[in-house]
């Protein structure tokens, strides 16, 4: 079984990662930010961000991404880090298709309903942003117009929210995410390095296996149907964390094995926005089939690790 490094390391991973990113420089601001009251959030005020196609019109009725930023990033995470007028400048040119795309906060929180019951992020992004976003900007219809995709912990994030929810999104793409397997978390969530740094019980609580198990997408994705639908994509890096870039290449063999239908690919850079951006939006023209509400191609078993291009 390929295996994380260590619990101690993983995290120092995760916190160097986080600081990479926010030391980027930031780019133009263009997206629109608002700020809202959750009572999902136990009643605090966050943000969340959008980017509309250039020329965007009042009658238009777009795809919407829920896009998951990761450790350390924001709402801001397309501005910052130039994304945002790239993204504007290929959808001009006609490289990408017209879609709505919204950044919710998410902290450091890992994008899970905590233990405790005080950060319920996948319930206040379900239940309150999805629908305000969708009627603040006219979007199209859900499961079949809804999207989701997340880089780093976001990925990780996106996974949780779609074997959480099954059926609630068209498509998800998980880009660089770290992938844990029962094991593997039950070994996180106790460290003692993790306890310093993530408040492992309020978030997770007690380290229960039989829940973590629920959580595994070794176990809950054994036959196409478990996806009820979802089109999976999961991207990685050449130069990509080891634990990350292993994990994910053993949940493709482990899909592929199944006959799960998927697209995974090793894309030439490392764990940041610079090889992200283009990852992105290779995958927002697959999942959205390049004109908005045409649909996506059909998705199929990706290749074995071992017959990727250049292996």
């Amino acid at each position: 079984m390929t295996r994380w490094p260590g619990a101690s390391r993983l995290l120092s991973l995760l916190v160097l990662a986080a600081a990479t990113l926010a030391s980027s420089c930031a780019g133009p601001r263009e997206l629109t930010y608002h700020r809202v009251r959750s009572d999902r959030m136990s009643g605090a005020r966050l943000s969340y961000s959008v980017w509309l196609p250039p020329d965007f019109r009042e009658d238009e009725r777009l795809p919407l991404i829920t896009f998951l930023h990761g450790g350390g990033d924001s709402p801001n995470a397309f501005d910052k880090h130039g994304l945002s007028q790239q993204f504007r400048e290929a959808t001009a040119r006609g490289e990408l298709p017209r879609a709505v795309i919204f950044f919710p906060q998410g902290d450091n929180g890992f994008w899970a309903n905590w233990y405790d019951g005080s950060r319920m992020y996948q319930d206040w992004i379900l239940e309150e942003l999805i629908p305000e976003v969708q009627r603040r900007y006219h979007t199209l219809a859900c499961p079949d117009d809804c999207h989701i995709m997340g880089v780093s912990m976001g990925g990780y994030g996106s996974l949780r929210l779609v074997m959480d929810h099954p059926g609630r999104f068209a498509s998800l793409t998980a880009v660089s995410a770290p992938i844990f397997d029962t094991e593997q978390m039950m070994n996180f969530a106790t460290d003692r390095m993790t306890q310093l740094f993530i408040p492992v019980h309020r978030v997770w609580g007690p380290a229960n296996e039989r829940e973590i198990r629920g959580r595994d997408p070794f176990l809950v994705w054994r036959r196409p149907s478990d996806l009820h639908g979802t089109r999976l994509a999961i991207h990685w890096g050449s130069d990509d964390r080891a634990g990350i870039k292993d994990t994910n290449e053993r949940l493709h063999t482990h899909l592929s094995e199944r006959r799960i239908p998927h697209t995974a690919a090793e894309y030439e850079g490392n764990h940041s926005w610079v090889s992200w951006s283009p990852v992105i939006q290779a995958a927002m023209r697959a999942q959205l089939g390049g004109e908005a509400g045409t649909g996506p191609p059909e998705t199929t078993v990706a290749p074995t690790p071992g017959a990727m291009a250049g292996e």
